[in-house]
């Protein structure tokens, strides 16, 4: 499935911005791009079990989709936010 592949990336980003801290990640919002084809249930659902699998827990996942198919990242999956505890 490509989104899982999506999924590693993105959380790893999360992860990468969050090192060498002790903050905990309560929420990760993420947009679809309009042109992108990537099922937003599913992107979801594999950050939810990515989360629990390597963290732990699970951490409220919002995904947006965007309806602008000429935004920048019209054809990917942007990470736009991280929530943490701490």
């Amino acid at each position: 499935m490509h989104e899982s592949g999506l999924v590693r990336d993105l959380m790893g980003k999360v992860e990468s911005e969050l090192e060498g801290t002790t903050a905990r990640v309560n929420r990760v919002r993420l947009r679809v791009g309009a042109m992108s084809g990537i099922d937003p249930a599913a992107l979801r659902e594999g950050a939810r079990h990515y989360a629990l699998e390597d963290w732990g827990y699970v951490p409220e996942i919002e995904v947006e989709t965007s309806t602008d198919p000429t935004d920048v990242n019209a054809l990917g999956v942007l990470l736009v936010a991280i929530g943490v505890d701490g």
